[in-house]
């Protein structure tokens, strides 16, 4: 995102613009693809599923690789408007005898549960909002 600043001529103080500045939303990802998969919704693999390995993984490394992080930005016909709000993702990595398998799941919340049940957003999960009905 490109910052733009005022010049200032000698002599004269820096006047404050009237003009309206556009909102730049999150998952708004025009020009920039490099983020574009990071606000993307995704579906869950809840069955574990082989991965392909480059280079090697010690022997000695056993266990899970937990990560959590958004998942899904739309419910129903609407859309979140920042990237903190989507509804959150596990993703387990599982490391055993060099080998990794993967699988995801949604985290089943009060917030996604709800939103699920109306079809639509009734709760931002980062701020616990319910916003108005029309």
């Amino acid at each position: 995102m490109a910052t733009v600043k005022p010049q200032q001529k000698k002599g004269s103080a820096l006047k404050k613009s009237n003009s309206a500045q556009k909102v730049q939303r999150f998952t708004d990802v025009r020009g920039l693809p490099c983020i574009e998969r990071m606000v993307s919704s995704v579906e869950e693999t809840p069955e574990p599923i082989c991965t392909d390995i480059v280079g090697q993984i010690p022997e000695w490394i056993d266990g899970n690789f937990l990560r959590n992080g958004p998942g899904k930005f739309e419910i129903g016909n609407q859309k979140f408007n920042h990237w903190f709000d989507g509804m959150a993702l596990l993703h387990q990595f599982k490391i055993a005898r060099g080998q990794v398998t993967y699988k995801s799941r949604f985290l089943s919340s009060d917030s996604c549960q709800a939103n699920k049940e109306n079809n639509r957003i009734t709760v931002f999960p980062l701020l616990r909002i319910i916003p108005k009905l029309k």
